[in-house]
């Protein structure tokens, strides 16, 4: 009740990945290599190294690890005025190896929820009969991570099929502190940890309809995330079921489209919220599209260029108003070390908004993946 009076009406000071990670359990995380980020999310599903798809483990061909950096900077718009933020993330790392020759295990660590942000409000308050003007801030630092362990396998030439399980787990640090104009007064300071821990099962499946179609199917249930601060309030929020859908088709040599669709049952986690006194969640679609292109050759290397858009709705309203979100991505590849490390980059340029509220955000990818 306290962080809620805090921030209503109150101007952001600075945001790791949104200043809307203050709404709901925070901003959604997109585990995505910067090669899918920068097609728009539309490769995500036939992906490797973006996790979210068991099954794409089967893509692989020998022990691999993978990591990626995302630099953004954004520029909030509260309706009343304008600041600019900046942040640096690395929202996604991992390693998989094959047993066998069909049979690939991978392990990820990636971002679920993140809930670090910070703001600020002055306010005047009448003491013994006078004004006296105070400033409160609060800042959250963490979210929740994914811990995944997945393997995936070939049952046939056109068929492979994947299963993973996924623990959750984190903690936010809030500090709230209030600070008097008048001497006469005490500034106080208050601290809360808060861990969170939870549980998840994936499956997903790549089948190759016809020789230049491949299509993608997955799946994930979560139970309940649980939450206990260090005054030993405990908390449970239920978790969505997460569906996703992809088609991946080869135009002509080195010419690849792919899109994806996917839906999660956030409005599960309603009544959860409302019971706490926060505003209602809903169910969330979301879509992006890519193109890849060898179109650039670099000696014996060809240098993939790419393209996407991607749209989102996001699960948490602001003051009753729905919040959403869209991007446009760019990026290339390239192959170093006679194949044995690739650099992706990209870039993505768009808008968060809900009612009067809006963020706009350029964010920048750099994936780093190695085949010893």
């Amino acid at each position: 009740m306290a962080l809620v009076s805090l921030t209503a009406g109150a101007n952001p000071l600075a945001a790791d990945d949104s200043v809307f990670g203050i709404r709901g359990l925070g901003i959604l995380g997109r585990p995505q290599s910067a090669q899918s980020a920068a097609a728009g999310g539309g490769f995500a599903l036939f992906d490797a190294a973006s996790g979210m798809n068991p099954a794409a483990l089967s893509r692989w061909r020998g022990v691999t690890g993978w990591a990626v950096g995302s630099p953004s900077r954004r520029r909030f718009d509260a309706g009343t005025g304008e600041i600019s933020l900046t942040s640096t993330r690395f929202p996604l790392v991992g390693f998989s190896t094959v047993i066998g020759t069909k049979l690939f295990v991978g392990v990820t660590v990636s971002d679920y929820l993140d809930r670090t942000w910070s703001v600020s409000n002055v306010d005047t308050l009448t003491l013994r009969g006078s004004p006296v003007q105070v400033t409160d801030n609060s800042k959250s630092i963490g979210g929740v991570s994914d811990l995944g362990l997945a393997a995936g396998y070939r049952l046939t030439p056109t068929l492979a099929v994947g299963a993973g399980v996924h623990a959750l787990t984190g903690s936010t640090r809030l500090e709230v502190t209030r600070e008097f104009d008048d001497s006469a007064y005490q500034n106080f300071r208050d601290l809360a940890v808060t861990d969170f821990s939870g549980f998840g099962l994936s499956v997903g499946a790549l089948f190759t309809a016809v020789p230049n179609l491949q299509l993608a199917g997955s799946l994930r249930v979560n139970t309940s995330l649980r939450a206990r601060n260090t005054s030993g309030r405990r908390a449970t929020v239920a978790l969505p079921v997460e569906l996703g859908a992809g088609a991946q088709y080869i135009l002509s040599p080195g010419v690849v489209v792919a899109s994806s669709v996917g839906y999660a049952t956030w409005s599960r986690a309603a009544d959860d919220l409302a019971a706490s006194g926060g505003e209602r969640s809903r169910s969330v679609w979301s879509a992006g599209a890519g193109l890849d292109v060898e179109a650039i050759r670099l000696g014996s290397s060809r240098i993939p260029l790419r393209l996407g858009y991607r749209w989102r709705q996001l699960p948490f309203p602001v003051n009753g108003s729905a919040l959403g979100e869209h991007a446009f991505s760019g990026g290339f590849g390239l192959n170093l070390a006679g194949g044995r490390t690739t650099l992706d980059a990209g870039v993505e340029k768009g808008t968060r908004s809900a009612g009067s509220q809006s963020e706009s955000f350029t964010t920048g990818f750099v994936g780093i993946t190695v085949r010893p």
